[in-house]
Protein backbone atom coordinates (compact mmCIF):
# COMPACT_ATOMS: atom_id res chain seq x y z
CA UNK A 1 0.00 0.00 0.00
CA UNK A 2 1.41 3.37 -0.98
CA UNK A 3 1.83 6.45 1.18
CA UNK A 4 -1.04 8.24 -0.54
CA UNK A 5 -3.48 5.41 0.18
CA UNK A 6 -2.39 5.28 3.82
CA UNK A 7 -2.83 9.05 4.17
CA UNK A 8 -6.33 8.90 2.65
CA UNK A 9 -7.29 6.04 4.95
CA UNK A 10 -5.97 7.94 7.98
CA UNK A 11 -8.11 10.96 7.07
CA UNK A 12 -11.17 8.74 6.64
CA UNK A 13 -10.51 7.14 10.03
CA UNK A 14 -10.20 10.56 11.70
CA UNK A 15 -13.46 11.70 10.14
CA UNK A 16 -15.22 8.48 11.17
CA UNK A 17 -14.04 8.91 14.78
CA UNK A 18 -15.35 12.48 14.88
CA UNK A 19 -18.71 11.37 13.48
CA UNK A 20 -18.95 8.49 15.96
CA UNK A 21 -18.17 10.89 18.83
CA UNK A 22 -20.90 13.24 17.67
CA UNK A 23 -23.42 10.42 17.27
CA UNK A 24 -22.55 9.10 20.74
CA UNK A 25 -23.24 12.51 22.29
CA UNK A 26 -26.60 12.86 20.52
CA UNK A 27 -27.93 9.33 21.01
CA UNK A 28 -30.22 8.71 23.96
CA UNK A 29 -29.03 5.95 26.26
CA UNK A 30 -31.57 3.32 25.15
CA UNK A 31 -31.46 -0.09 23.43
CA UNK A 32 -27.67 -0.36 23.84
CA UNK A 33 -27.21 2.12 20.99
CA UNK A 34 -24.28 3.77 22.73
CA UNK A 35 -22.64 0.39 23.29
CA UNK A 36 -22.72 -0.34 19.55
CA UNK A 37 -21.28 3.08 18.76
CA UNK A 38 -18.53 2.62 21.34
CA UNK A 39 -17.58 -0.76 19.85
CA UNK A 40 -17.50 0.75 16.37
CA UNK A 41 -15.31 3.56 17.62
CA UNK A 42 -12.86 1.10 19.16
CA UNK A 43 -12.66 -0.80 15.86
CA UNK A 44 -11.91 2.42 13.99
CA UNK A 45 -9.24 3.31 16.55
CA UNK A 46 -7.65 -0.09 16.02
CA UNK A 47 -7.63 0.48 12.26
CA UNK A 48 -5.95 3.85 12.84
CA UNK A 49 -3.29 2.22 15.00
CA UNK A 50 -2.61 -0.41 12.34
CA UNK A 51 -2.30 2.29 9.67
CA UNK A 52 0.10 4.28 11.83
CA UNK A 53 2.18 1.18 12.49
CA UNK A 54 2.31 0.38 8.77
CA UNK A 55 3.58 3.86 8.01
CA UNK A 56 6.43 3.99 10.46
Amino acid sequence: MGELEIEVLKRLVEKALKELDEAYKRLPDVNNGKTYLLRGKERVRLMAKILNDMEG
